[in-house]
């Protein structure tokens, strides 16, 4: 049963990544300058939000996805939580970094903070995400993504407005 939970969970990030590079691909085909892309870590009651996509069922993420043209990335996180989740974030409460992410310098994801959420998020699953939940921050599951762990990771140590590779 271990073999096929680890096949099945190299399956889910390798859908992922390859969603990724499609996503980012077409921006960058459509537009010229910085591609971003943004995640959220939404903490409510000492838990954080995270969300298993359609297209990645094996692994979990935190919320988040592309910048419009022309969209302040700020605003994007927010349209995003609510668009994945249904939860409602009140105001950004930080920055935790920015990052370059697998495709060079014009493949940005920046990481925000919000610990002002009304704590709802929707029961139904949508287009985009099959589920999603409340983790504890204490004991957060196996089958999160290895980026997404590390940006936890630095908020639990107080890491703000880092800057690194992905």
């Amino acid at each position: 049963m271990r073999v096929v939970r680890k096949i099945w969970w190299e399956i889910s990030l390798g859908l992922f990544a390859l969603a990724r590079v499609l996503r980012y691909s077409m921006q960058i085909f459509r537009k010229s300058g910085e591609v971003q892309g943004v995640r959220v870590i939404v903490i409510h009651d000492g838990k954080v939000l995270l969300v298993r996509h359609w297209y990645a069922p094996g692994v979990l993420t935190l919320p988040g996805g592309g910048v419009d043209e022309g969209e302040d990335p700020a605003d994007a996180a927010i349209r995003e939580v609510k668009e994945e989740t249904g939860a409602t974030i009140n105001s950004i409460t930080g920055i935790i970094g920015g990052y370059v992410g697998p495709m060079g310098k014009r493949d940005t994801v920046r990481v925000y903070l919000s610990e002002d959420s009304d704590g709802l998020i929707s029961v139904f699953p949508n287009f985009e995400i099959m589920s999603k939940s409340w983790n504890p921050l204490t004991d957060l599951p196996d089958d999160l993504s290895p980026g997404n762990l590390r940006r936890i990771e630095a908020y639990l140590r107080g890491v703000r407005s880092e800057k690194a590779k992905w």
